[in-house]
């Protein structure tokens, strides 16, 4: 990863920038285990790997305050330096402010990298289907009966599941509904920020299982909430069960 920066041979600097200096050093070092790489070691389980990502990614993500305090520490003391006409000592802090700046740069790549592969082995683990139990949700407006949700009786009317920590990214939604000749309308399908609507249409041959398109999810640890956005008559459906298909798989 980074290297320790040296301290300036200029023997006239401050105490003050030499401390900056220092600290900056510190700061960089931090990071300095990451230069042992082992989250492509061919032998190593799904499990063990994630383990390395997320070790790797709390060192990058620690060392960033201190970098960005230093570079801030050092225009600070450039600017101090070049008003008292110390020109030599102003160099010297806007070397080591660019020099931080692209160590920056650097890590903040380096983090994207580890959080998308992160994600990648974390989406590997899943099951082909995340069910959701129909007894498990919480009720608004509807109501748990035979099996089923029913009494969608109003817009608005709800069911909402919390999300088992799963990684950012496209799911297809499945549903398992009976829905009467007399019954249907659109159900909105929502997380915490992205949302799906589809038609809930007339089951002819009793229970069937569609596909309501898929949704992307943004926040894994949130909540995925189905309510009904629009009623032919009195009733949406009979909801009997709700799954989530990785759109990878």
């Amino acid at each position: 990863m980074g290297q320790l920066i040296s301290p300036p041979s200029i023997i006239h600097l401050k105490p003050g920038f030499v401390l900056a200096c220092a600290l900056v050093g510190a700061g960089l070092a931090m990071s300095a285990p990451m230069a042992e790489k082992r989250t492509d070691d061919p032998g190593a389980s799904s499990e063990i790997s994630l383990l390395r990502l997320s070790y790797e990614r709390d060192l990058i993500e620690a060392s960033l305050a201190p970098v960005k305090e230093q570079i801030t520490t050092l225009g600070t003391l450039e600017k101090q330096f070049a008003a008292e006409r110390d020109y030599d000592d102003a160099i010297t802090a806007r070397d080591e402010r660019k020099r931080l700046q692209n160590e920056l740069a650097r890590l903040d790549k380096e983090l994207l990298l580890l959080q998308t592969r992160e994600q990648s082995l974390k989406t590997a683990l899943l099951p082909d289907r995340i069910k959701f139990p129909i007894d498990a949700a919480t009720l608004s407006g509807v109501r748990l009966e035979g099996g089923a949700i029913t009494g969608w009786s109003k817009v608005g009317a709800s069911a909402t599941w919390k999300l088992p920590a799963l990684p950012p990214g496209g799911y297809e939604v499945m549903l398992r509904y009976r829905c009467g000749t007399a019954e249907g309308g659109k159900l909105l399908i929502k997380e915490a920020r992205f949302t799906l609507t589809t038609s809930i249409e007339t089951t002819i041959k009793g229970p069937e299982e569609r596909s309501a398109g898929t949704l992307k999810i943004s926040d894994g640890s949130g909540t995925l909430t189905l309510s009904a956005e629009s009623l032919i008559t009195d009733n949406l459906m009979q909801l009997l069960a709700v799954e989530l298909v990785p759109a990878t798989r």
